[in-house]
């Protein structure tokens, strides 16, 4: 397994450089397939002297007499600035093949190592969609990062608390209420909550366009709120809970939970804490008028109001007080927001303003996850997007794909025989159609990274060739077809040595460095790079299946090649799984 190879360098190396086995096994690169070594070290990163990590000769001449190779290690040379390092074929590749099959869906997984006896906690917030309004594409983007984020943070061993920060609260609700008693159907709210309130708001914000005496009733709406008023709150629990219900059965699509849906309500008790923690902290500035900033000059962030003149908060406000609602709650080590880069100097601002008040000198991890913008989303309906609205359209694109390009047979065998989880007919195809929109929907998004802005095209992303989620999803469910129809068991003890094709090595070679895809997806919380491997593995996986026919094959043969695919069909669908796909066995 890739990570033995990694500690059997490290171990060797230890004699020869002051740096741990663990920093060792960190700087152990993994190389494009097809060179002739499996690992390769920069030598200036190994900390010995001056003159040796700047020397490659030296370095040449102690590895020649005293890296003896070994059943694992088969050479280890210089080549310029670099360490590089071949493994035995044979050994490496059975290590690998036996470590998937003893974690199978826990391969790539780490088991947390730390020092304290709990988990760390992190807290994930995103989505964060608001009452009555679109679920656009930054909440699409924020959707399906955020959710990689939390996964990849359970497979490093974290205790992952997901939040949905709902916006509920404020004037925007108050108009939302205002605009319900002159405009509400209770009929179409049962039916469709999300899409009944957003025809609602939008139709009294046009009334307040026209009619100031609008947002007055929206202002003294919300204050009865504030002041307790059962009856206006009773009618924004009532709304609040039927669009969290409906956004649910949406997430559903996307294979996403949330631990907690939050939002602006909840933060109100903690205002006057954030309020007095500030003045204990001496943070305060006071404007003419009478508003409190906070003077961040030093670190060049500004001076961000944290109360208005008249006394109200502001979102920055209310975000302090979330995390000290949070640290409360949970006692996270670590905080992770997904929203877009346009927000970064504002949550710069409230994680530098929170680390200030963290008198007891334990101040928690802050991290933001930014993202680009996407660029020509629409769809079918519209230009105003609501996720329900992104999802259907993908799935009726993937319905249509699979009844075109010589794909009656396929699309007819599928409605006929159904699937393994029951579902014939119909209820067949659209549920494949579903998960395959779902899946090309990620996929687009991820491919590239997180950072950049990209292009949403229907036409691009639901093709079953290229980098799409439905050439991964096609890739897997070919691995479940040959597993099927080959009736040869998947054992440990087979003859591995039979795996004598250079295909059949590389495949195990690109097997191995899931682990450390993983890792370093985790590091970045970026998905673009696992989503990169996935694609790797895929192409090997049909190079290999070209090559290595397992159904009426010699038995002996048949086994090891049918290990080996099980292996990589495993890999392939513990990846699918961090991105948030569900992997099709059919399609």
């Amino acid at each position: 397994m890739a990570q033995s190879a990694r500690t059997a360098i490290a171990r060797k190396l230890l004699q020869f450089t002051s740096c741990t086995e663990s920093q060792l096994v960190g700087l152990l690169g993994t190389p494009k397939t097809g060179t002739p070594y499996q690992f390769r070290l920069p030598i200036h990163k190994l900390g010995s002297t001056a003159a040796e990590a700047r020397t490659s000769t030296l370095w040449h001449d102690r590895l020649s007499k005293e890296f003896a190779s070994d059943t694992f290690i088969a050479k280890a040379a210089t080549q310029g600035p670099f360490l590089e390092f071949t493994v035995q074929p044979l050994t490496y590749l059975q290590r690998t093949l036996h470590q998937v099959y003893a974690q199978k869906e826990r391969y790539g997984w780490s088991e947390y190592s730390g020092t304290g006896v709990e988990k760390p906690t992190v807290v994930i917030d995103y989505s964060s969609p608001n009452i009555a309004k679109p679920f656009h594409a930054g909440h699409l983007r924020s959707t399906i990062i955020g959710n990689f984020v939390k996964r990849v943070h359970e497979a490093m061993g974290y205790r992952v608390i997901g939040i949905n920060y709902l916006g509920d609260w404020g004037k925007q609700y108050g108009l939302l209420a205002v605009g319900f008693e002159k405009y509400g159907d209770e009929t179409a709210l049962a039916k469709d909550p999300i899409h009944h309130l957003y025809e609602v708001y939008v139709k009294i914000n046009a009334d307040a366009a026209k009619d100031p005496n609008i947002d007055q009733q929206a202002n003294d709406y919300f204050r009865r709120m504030e002041h307790g008023d059962e009856k206006a709150l009773e009618q924004w629990r009532r709304f609040r809970e039927m669009s969290i219900r409906s956004y649910t059965s949406i997430y559903k699509r996307l294979n996403i939970e949330f631990e907690q849906y939050s939002g602006e309500s909840e933060t109100e008790p903690y205002i006057a804490k954030v309020h007095q923690q500030l003045k204990q902290c001496d943070l305060i500035t006071e404007t003419d008028d009478g508003a409190w900033v906070v003077d961040l000059e030093q670190y060049k962030l500004g001076k961000p109001i944290v109360r208005r003149a008249d006394g109200t908060s502001l979102y920055l406000t209310r975000d302090l007080a979330s995390l000290t609602l949070r640290k409360e709650k949970y006692g996270f080590d670590k905080a992770v927001y997904v929203v877009g880069t346009e927000q970064s100097l504002y949550l710069q601002q409230v994680f530098k303003i929170y680390q200030l008040l963290q008198r007891d000198g334990h101040v928690p991890e802050l991290h933001h996850v930014n993202f680009g913008r996407i660029n020509g989303m629409s769809t079918r309906k519209g230009t105003v997007v609501f996720l329900q609205d992104i999802l259907d359209t993908a799935q009726e694109k993937m319905e249509e794909n699979m009844q075109e390009g010589g794909n009656q047979m396929k699309y007819d065998q599928l409605y006929d025989q159904g699937l393994d989880n029951g579902l014939v007919g119909q209820d067949a195809i659209h549920y494949i159609a579903d998960k395959l929109g779902t899946s090309a929907v990620i996929v687009q998004d991820m491919v590239a990274k997180r950072i950049k802005n990209y292009q949403f095209s229907w036409d691009r992303m639901t093709k079953a060739q290229g980098y799409t989620g439905v050439y991964l999803q096609f890739t897997y469910a070919r691995m479940c077809g040959i597993e099927r129809y080959a009736n040869t068991p998947i054992r440990p003890d087979c003859d591995l040595s039979l795996l004598k094709e250079k295909e059949a090595f590389e495949l195990g070679l690109i097997i191995s460095q899931f682990p450390d895809i993983v890792r370093g997806s985790y590091r970045t919380m970026d998905p673009c790079t696992l989503v990169q491997y996935l694609f790797k593995l895929s192409h090997a996986i049909s190079q290999a299946n070209h090559l290595l026919r397992v159904k009426d094959t010699d038995k002996h043969i048949a086994e090891p090649r049918m290990l080996l695919f099980w292996a990589a069909k495993t890999t392939l669908a513990n990846g699918l799984r961090l991105i948030g796909i569900e992997p099709l066995e059919r399609m």
